[in-house]
């Protein structure tokens, strides 16, 4: 999808929120407030949201003078995250349709943005409780389903640390189903999306294989990630996305993606065809069915 004036001041507030793991100075944080301004006007409407956001980032990094700005909050994610695993694990365990329940358990993980979570333990719960009562605003999840066990190459694409765990679960309900799975990471530290040090303190390399996309960018930037990626994209029998940087980035393509994310932002939500806040499974509506 194509980026909007409405998400510009998203730029800054991440911005922002870099900066502040950084420096508690008000004139520092304003600084690189400053210094990202002066990118705005060299970021294109014709690029996706997470393109430009990347672009933003990258230039507060550089006048913080730190590459990885989220790399203690993201591991204070992971573990806030892993104790609750014992918890969702039991959830999916005792669920007369595991595999639809775990679908919910990753996706209660994308609602409650454990990115934006001040400190404190989760009411995964009532959480998870909310999303099954209210279903996804749209449900394919039928075709994970049905998909799933004759899958020779099964694409999960990851989005923040500490969801990583959440995603774990489901991970490993579909490899009971016998479908060969592999998790991707990031390339390198950007935001507080996931990378392979992250996927390893989730412990997803003992449930199945996880590999880079080689793409430093937010989302996945197929223009930027590596060729062994893009060999496993191109050839997957089915890709689960989570995170709307995911979608931003891969909603145009013709590939058989089920997007499973919260509409965090209007712009996603219209593009999606719902409401703000809504929570989807939704298959690739750009499909081509001939080709997959």
């Amino acid at each position: 999808m194509k980026a909007t004036p409405t998400c510009v001041p998203c730029y800054l507030k991440q911005a922002l929120s870099a900066a502040r793991e950084v420096t508690d100075d008000p004139e520092e944080q304003r600084r690189v407030l400053n210094e990202v301004a002066l990118v705005l006007p060299q970021l294109s409407l014709e690029d996706t949201p997470a393109h430009n956001s990347t672009y933003a980032l990258w230039r507060a990094q550089e006048v913080l003078g730190c590459s990885d700005p989220f790399r203690s909050k993201k591991r204070d994610y992971n573990e806030l995250a892993l104790r609750l695993y014992p918890q969702i694990r039991s959830m999916v365990a005792a669920s007369s349709e595991p595999l639809m329940t775990a679908v919910r358990v990753a996706a209660a993980g994308n609602v409650m943005d454990l990115g934006i979570l001040s400190g404190g333990e989760v009411d995964v719960v009532g959480v998870l409780s909310e999303v099954v009562h209210h279903g996804f605003s749209v449900d394919d999840c039928a075709v994970l389903e049905e998909r799933a066990a004759s899958a020779t190459g099964l694409l999960y694409l990851l989005d923040n640390a500490g969801e990583t765990v959440f995603d774990r679960v489901l991970i490993e309900e579909l490899c009971a189903t016998g479908a060969q799975v592999t998790a991707v990471v990031k390339g390198q530290a950007i935001l507080n999306d996931a990378t392979m040090e992250d996927a390893e303190l989730a412990g997803l390399d003992r449930v199945c294989r996880v590999v880079s996309n080689g793409s430093p960018m937010i989302g996945t930037d197929l223009g930027t990630c590596s060729e062994e990626f893009r060999g496993l994209f191109l050839g997957a029998d089915l890709i689960v996305s989570k995170g709307q940087a995911n979608f931003e980035t891969l909603n145009e393509t013709s590939r058989p993606i089920l997007f499973v994310l919260k509409a965090k932002c209007p712009e996603v939500a219209r593009e999606l065809g719902v409401d703000l806040g809504d929570v989807v499974a939704k298959f690739n509506p750009r499909l081509d069915r001939s080709a997959s």
